[in-house]
């Protein structure tokens, strides 16, 4: 044989790519090894040889053989892009990006070297420079799958989600059956709190590929979210058969099982993964700080309230801040943990939510100093308007939207411009109305620390929180100090407890004498209810109570459960024994509901009562048809501790009797303060013995309701009637900031 022979050269090439062509790796690099023997400066030859190398996943072999390609052809842009591949499996990242970037100079519009180039950027750590790249390839090909779906994964891992989300869409309609597509575009909805749609998301990718656990979590936790427990539950113990060890999936069953109220089968579960190295602090935090939704008896809530502060105490002694890591962490975990079931004990929590901020104060100081530092700008530095923020999460139909939407948007802008952080994922028509009514709404889906970047630069004169509590990433932001004057509305009744905090606005028809005590911040009552609240729309036909009834009257009990403690029960038992009347509730289906109609069932029963005679247990239903329902009741029965707020407005506004009680704190005085403000006596009770004499009165005196229904109907409009209160608010907001600005 010669010692080169370009014919017989073409010919072992033409057999290898027939082996080749067929997945026999094994004979065709022989012959192309053969051709490169026969015809050393053939470049093809050297390029399939290092091609089956690589495809023999021997990429160590590849360089080789593709160095030796491109030596002897500059250009061959694919030579180039197979070896930029190969050093990327070796880990040579340095090395992967130039092999990918002389493919882009042998080859305009190389799509797929330059997505390469992306990955290799992006595992090397230089990630401005992989979007570059992948943007590159999406400008030369609008469709292609690759790019799309790592740039908007990219994107996701900066915490830029709303640029994300466009890309990760695209690459969803581009491979409607990629279970990958579908998966990453739900865990983004996640992130932007999208839960209906992530669910759908989720569902379409478990479907596709029901043995990937990756899926099945995400499932789990947008339904958890979206307060779907049961169903949740189902999800995350499918992925957790998937892949046992996961602890994400632990922490994420541990908090589901949390919400339903199972708080023994949670705890369990959180304390087996407190020390995963990447959720064990979140868990950590999450199970010290954990309490039930449900009690099972009252001795159970002082126990709980025990082991809520020592909670406190190990959080505050294990915390460790020493590293940028640590901080990071343990601001992720503050930012998951809120004190909100805390405050639905009818007991004095001052001091606790107190200790609480002081450790997110810590966390804060460690984790983002430069937001804890004195301003640069004073108040009323910049002249004109009065530049004020507002920061909340339920701007949608919800009780703080009703009772907070108008008093915002009602500031008048020739002397104030506001500025909105939106921090909810629904977006309705409330939300839309307060948009459309200040000068910039920002819909934030993102951690504290990248809001907190984003109002500082606004240099505000005030920034008002709706509430804090409900988010826990605002108690985050409001450990900061974002503005020279930061107050508190009263959307979650309760002190926020942190040093930063200025002011709490409550109102003064809802705050007992000592009512400062209650507060860390400067308490400020604007006048009367301190809200601007909506009325109710008009009732539907409540006559389906009617069937409900079988010749009784009906008390409605309006309040979600996790407010009921377990010495209600009696109260309510009481009053069906004295009065034959029928005690009805709203629940949604649930464990939480589950726990606590067994409780209640069991109290009605140790009285002799039949809980199938006594109790009538209302499905959900739309506002409407609730509305007249709420309408139709004999009755309505407050609950003790944290009354009622939207659903007393409710009720008074279509003339419904609500029976309420004379509470300590604020958090159980709504009630009483409405019936205050429109002057209706005999609706509020000193104590148990109080309430059960005059509820059973009530009930057994048609005419005596009746007439309450109409002084209340005469009446009620005055709870809806904010003008004092806004103009309260604006003078309370030039006078914060006055003072403040003198203070500088």
């Amino acid at each position: 044989m010669p010692r080169t022979d370009p014919a017989l050269a073409a010919q072992e090439l033409q057999h290898g790519l027939a082996h080749h062509r067929a997945g026999r790796l094994a004979p065709a690099h022989g012959h192309y090894l053969r051709a490169t023997q026969l015809d050393p400066d053939n470049a093809d030859a050297w390029h399939l040889l290092g091609l089956c190398a690589l495809q023999a996943n021997n990429p160590a072999l590849a360089t080789t053989h593709l160095r030796a390609c491109v030596e002897r052809a500059p250009g061959f842009a694919e030579a180039h892009n197979n070896l930029g591949v190969a050093w990327r499996r070796l880990g040579k990242h340095e090395e992967s990006a130039a092999a990918f970037r002389a493919a882009l100079g042998a080859r305009e519009g190389y799509v797929e070297a330059a997505y390469n180039l992306g990955l290799s950027l992006q595992a090397g750590g230089h990630a401005h420079e992989a979007e570059q790249a992948y943007r590159q390839a999406l400008a030369w090909r609008g469709d292609d799958f690759n790019s799309a779906n790592n740039l908007g994964n990219l994107l996701r891992e900066q915490g830029r989600f709303e640029a994300a989300l466009p890309l990760l869409e695209l690459a969803a309609r581009l491979q409607p059956r990629s279970a990958q597509a579908h998966g990453n575009l739900a865990m983004l909805l996640i992130d932007l709190g999208r839960n209906d749609e992530a669910v759908r998301a989720a569902h379409t990718a478990s479907a596709l590929e029901p043995q990937h656990a990756a899926w099945w979590r995400a499932l789990g936790i947008a339904e958890r979210l979206r307060l779907n427990l049961d169903a949740a539950i189902v999800a995350l113990r499918r992925a957790l058969e998937l892949d046992p060890h996961d602890g994400g999936t632990q922490a994420e069953l541990g908090m589901a099982l949390l919400e339903t109220g199972d708080i023994d089968a949670a705890r369990t579960i959180l304390q087996a993964c407190r020390t995963h190295p990447r959720y064990g602090e979140r868990v950590r935090w999450a199970e010290a700080l954990s309490l039930p939704s449900v009690y099972r008896e009252e001795a159970q809530i002082d126990a709980e309230r025990e082991r809520f502060a020592h909670g406190l105490d190990a959080l505050d002694a294990e915390l460790s801040l020493k590293t940028a890591p640590e901080c990071a962490r343990a601001a992720a975990a503050a930012s998951g943990v809120a004190t909100f079931l805390l405050h639905y004990q009818d007991r004095d929590n001052t001091a606790l939510q107190q200790r609480f901020g002081d450790l997110i104060g810590r966390v804060s100081a460690a984790h983002a100093p430069e937001f804890m530092r004195p301003l640069a700008w004073r108040a009323r530095a910049h002249g004109a308007r009065l530049r004020v923020g507002i920061v909340g999460s339920h701007f949608m139909r919800h009780t703080v939207s009703r009772y907070f939407n108008r008093l915002l948007s009602g500031l008048d802008p020739a002397r104030f411009e506001v500025h909105v952080w939106y921090s909810g994922g629904v977006r309705d028509a409330n939300t839309k109305a307060l948009a459309a009514k200040v000068a910039t709404f920002d819909s934030v889906a993102e951690d504290a620390l990248a809001t907190a970047t984003k109002i500082r630069a606004a240099q505000l004169d005030a920034l008002i929180y709706a509430e804090t509590g409900m988010d826990p990433r605002h108690h985050m932001l409001g450990a900061l100090r974002l503005a020279p004057v930061q107050c508190v509305l009263y959307g979650h009744p309760a002190t926020s407890g942190l040093a930063n905090m200025d002011y709490f606005l409550s109102g003064a028809a809802l705050e007992p004498e000592d009512a400062q005590r209650h507060y860390r911040e400067r308490l400020i009552c604007l006048p009367d209810l301190g809200a601007c609240p909506e009325p109710p729309p008009a009732p539907g036909d409540g006559s389906w109570l009617d069937r409900h009834a079988a010749g009784a009257p009906i008390a409605l009990c309006l309040q979600n459960p996790i407010k009921l403690m377990p010495a209600f029960d009696a109260v309510l038992a009481r009053i069906a024994e004295r009065s034959g009347a029928r005690i009805g509730f709203f629940l949604r289906e649930g464990g939480v509901a589950r726990r606590f109609r067994a409780r209640l069932e069991a109290a009605f029963s140790q009285r002799g009562l039949d809980p199938a005679t006594t109790l009538v247990f209302l499905p959900a239903m739309d506002y409407a048809n609730y509305l007249g329902g709420v309408a139709r009741a004999a009755l309505v029965l407050d609950s003790p501790g944290f009354s009622g707020g939207a659903t007393s407005l409710d009720a008074l506004g279509l003339g419904t009797p609500v029976l309420t009680w004379n509470a300590r704190m604020a958090r159980g005085r709504q009630t009483l303060a409405m019936l205050r403000l429109i002057d209706i006596d005999g609706l509020v009770a000193c104590d148990a013995d109080d309430y059960v004499a005059k509820a059973v009165a009530l009930l057994d005196d048609a005419s005596a309701r009746q007439a309450l229904r109409e002084r209340i109907a005469r009446r009620s409009a005055i709870l809806f009637d904010g003008v004092e209160v806004i103009d309260a608010f604006q003078q309370f907001l030039d006078r914060a900031t006055r003072e403040a600005a003198g203070a500088a």
